[in-house]
């Protein structure tokens, strides 16, 4: 095929459809570039006109002067600002993009979404000169789905983080706050020893006197220091002030088992809001989401063809029939 020749103009030497095939992308070329320096020139004289017209005057202005739309008017707008040479000269270069230069500007405006820093990479690895639009459309959705896949991922590794520090932080205090209420009920049950102590000492004096005022033997000298040390014992404020200093600690003891029971349960809260955390992260893989976009590309694509194979089946039902085993043999082939 490529030695073929093909039928040149009356009085023109035929030529090979190599040539001729050269040729033509190469025109195609130059109107997509020429398209495209026109269309930034549009949008630099777009940019003039506004910055001139009165406030208001904008949108009738492109109705009535250039039968433009706002929308078409931003279009040339922004292929100016991200592709625009300083240059005033349609015939200077669009940009320092040899790759931005042959699109046409369709495909220019589409990679807009690109960062200006990415764009010349996106572009050359996409092959954007030689893909239609539309799939060039779905090349840089799906560029944009998977760094908003990424960002969202790393802002849910973020969020773990947060969360188990959050966790760790609320797991001490529930540690500190048991430790304060243990230490407390030993104190109240010190406190509780101590008072019993006193209360004993006490009877044991009165109980000692009871005995010595009946016993005759016992010398009244004896029996006056006796009763001198019970009355001492009674007059002591030491089971008052135990009495008082146990139920202050008590009552501690009990808003630190409060407290306990309080960061015990904000470690548990936390600790469970950071499995979830890891879960969601877990569901929200980007590998598992780049398959799940591939999955519904390919059924809608499934659907597609099987509404084609229906249509020839009117007029072909053997092409049709033959399809539709390519097209299970396919799906067949998916799932080995």
């Amino acid at each position: 095929m490529n030695n073929a020749i093909i039928g040149a103009a009356p009085n023109m030497p035929a030529r090979e459809i190599g040539i001729v095939t050269a040729e033509i992308k190469e025109l195609c070329l130059q109107a997509n570039r020429t398209a495209l320096m026109y269309a930034i020139e549009i949008g630099r004289r777009l940019v003039e006109a506004k910055s001139v017209l009165p406030h208001g005057e904008w949108g009738r202005w492109l109705s009535d002067e250039v039968n433009f739309s706002q929308s078409t008017a931003n279009n040339f707008m922004k292929l100016f600002e991200e592709y625009g040479s300083a240059q005033i000269s349609i015939f200077g270069a669009v940009s320092n993009s040899q790759t931005i230069e042959n699109l046409p500007y369709t495909k220019a405006l589409q990679l807009l979404a690109v960062p200006a820093d990415e764009r010349e990479a996106f572009a050359e690895e996409v092959d954007a000169e030689n893909i239609s639009v539309k799939e060039l459309q779905a090349a840089i959705k799906e560029r944009n789905d998977a760094i908003k896949e990424a960002e969202e991922a790393k802002a849910k590794q973020a969020e773990i983080e947060d969360r188990a520090e959050a966790a760790e932080l609320a797991r001490k205090e529930a540690e500190e706050r048991a430790l304060e209420a243990d230490a407390l009920k030993e104190k109240v049950a010190s406190l509780e020893a101590s008072l019993r102590l006193s209360k004993e000492k006490v009877a044991q004096t009165k109980e000692k006197l009871k005995k010595a005022q009946s016993d005759p033997k016992i010398p009244p000298e004896k029996l006056a220091e006796i009763r001198a040390e019970a009355e001492k014992a009674a007059k002591e404020e030491t089971e008052k002030k135990l009495g008082a200093e146990l139920e202050a600690v008590k009552k501690k003891a009990q808003e630190a088992e409060a407290s306990r029971i309080a960061a015990e349960l904000a470690a548990k809260q936390a600790s469970e809001q950071l499995e979830e955390t890891k879960k969601k992260l877990k569901t929200a893989n980007p590998a598992v989401t780049a398959f799940k976009t591939i999955f519904d590309t390919l059924q809608d694509t499934a659907e597609k063809a099987k509404a084609k194979i229906s249509e020839i089946g009117k007029d072909d039902p053997e092409t049709a029939e033959k399809l539709t085993a390519a097209l299970k043999a396919f799906g067949a082939s998916l799932g080995g």
